[in-house]
């Protein structure tokens, strides 16, 4: 078996690039892990699909994985197709639960270092489509506490709040309260500008001065 050493990793249930990676992600700082080289058409698989590997795979990478002060992660691995790396934890009967992207320089000692190492055959199945996520992690953080926001505002009838925030937002007024919350509610179905993330500071600054 082949390891890779001293790699930071931020195991999510859908792949999100480490320049997404949010500073309350449960990163985990291992100190050894196996690494695979595998063909480029496994490595796209494991990449944008859900897989389930044998319980002969499992085997050879259980509690490879170690992490600081003598812990293990049970059945984790880096996998490599020499162009892009990633790493897979699998539950006890071999289905993927969690992706972690690589941080740039990881990445590029990886895919450089895999060439010496032979391309390993993996038994596997397709169970499902990786989930897609149309938005970045910090659009769908923005969006939520911009709507949690709002209709706390208005169930405690703040309503100059949301007057307040209204005229910030849109740079107008209007005198029908239950049109402004919905118009706001409503601008948050689509792809978010600089005056959303204007708000969103805006309203964390309000708390901050609590």
């Amino acid at each position: 078996m082949d390891y890779y050493y001293d790699i930071l990793l931020n195991f999510q249930d859908s792949y999100c690039m480490f320049y997404e990676w949010d500073e309350s992600d449960n990163l985990e700082f291992i100190k050894k892990i196996p690494l695979i080289h595998v063909d480029q058409k496994t490595f796209i698989n494991f990449y944008s699909k859900v897989v389930k590997v044998t319980k002969e795979f499992l085997t050879t990478i259980e509690n490879k994985t170690k992490l600081k002060q003598n812990k293990y992660l049970k059945y984790t691995a880096l996998f490599s197709d020499g162009k892009n790396s990633l790493a897979l934890e699998f539950n006890d009967d071999g289905l993927e639960i969690n992706k972690s992207s690589l941080i740039l320089d990881d990445e590029l000692n990886i895919n450089e270092f895999i060439y010496n190492i032979n391309i390993k055959k993996i038994e596997y199945e397709i169970i499902d489509k990786e989930k897609c996520l149309l938005e970045t992690r910090q659009e769908i953080k923005v969006k939520k506490v911009l709507k949690a926001e709002i209709i706390k505002i208005y169930e405690n009838k703040e309503y100059s709040k949301l007057k307040y925030l209204y005229l910030e937002w849109f740079n107008e007024l209007l005198e029908d309260i239950n049109l402004m919350k919905d118009n706001m509610l409503n601008k948050l179905n689509s792809h978010l500008t600089d005056k959303e993330y204007s708000i969103y500071e805006l309203i964390k600054l309000s708390y901050n001065n609590v």
